[in-house]
């Protein structure tokens, strides 16, 4: 039996494929790292509009069921509005946005489509973000924390 010594052009090719194998790994890394943080930072810009959208809803009173009755209550059809205005504003459409109150809390829900930018080589285009809040009026606050409270 006669062995045939290997020569260096046997293997041609071999490291090509590993190399390219490799740098598509770690593309698909950087974009898990790229685009993910930009999903992350969506959802925290999401979660603080629909913060402020249901505290907007909430600081609108029901004026006259407090000077006739006393009672603090929020005046639902002024909160979807006030919210709405204030998402408007921040350049919501009106398919991102769910607000629904009540006499008693605002909740805002909201929805964004955020396009990837190396994720798209794997056929991944976006991620669908979400971000919701509620908020109530708060009254009778009569006494502060104790001094060195967080």
């Amino acid at each position: 039996m006669t062995r045939r010594r290997l020569t260096p052009t046997d293997d041609a090719g071999a490291v090509s494929v590993f190399v390219i194998g490799l740098v598509l790994v770690l593309m698909v890394v950087a974009g898990l790292v790229v685009d993910g943080g930009r999903a992350i930072n969506a959802r925290s810009a999401l979660a603080d509009d629909a913060e402020q959208a249901a505290r907007a809803g909430a600081n609108q009173i029901d004026e006259n069921r407090l000077r006739t009755a006393g009672d603090v209550t929020i005046d639902p059809a002024a909160a979807r509005r006030a919210a709405g205005e204030f998402l408007t504003v921040r350049g919501y459409g009106p398919e991102q946005v769910t607000v629904e109150a009540d006499a008693n809390e605002v909740h805002v829900s909201l929805t964004r489509v955020v396009p990837t930018q190396l994720l798209s080589l794997i056929m991944i285009n976006d991620f669908t973000v979400d971000g919701e809040a509620t908020a109530r009026a708060a009254v009778g606050i009569v006494t502060e924390l104790p001094e060195g409270a967080p």
